[in-house]
């Protein structure tokens, strides 16, 4: 039963996140989500790339490759 609250929260958590990027419209009046039109290939891309600087940051943060 907690499971299933726990996907609806996390849907939630993730029109909303469509939301503030841009990416959706959210009407409070009739509770739709209009999901934009967006290039899979680009939002891949920009994904692989800020996971990418995340993971050098924490390399960084965390001293590797250091004698």
């Amino acid at each position: 039963m907690w499971i299933g609250r726990l996907l609806i929260y996390l849907a939630g958590i993730g029109a909303g996140g469509l939301a503030l990027a841009g990416y959706a419209d959210f009407d409070t009046a009739t509770w739709m989500l209009d999901i934009h039109p967006f290039n899979i290939r680009e939002c891949l891309l920009t994904g692989v790339t800020t996971s990418g600087n995340i993971l050098a940051g924490l390399a960084v943060w965390r001293g590797w490759k250091r004698k």
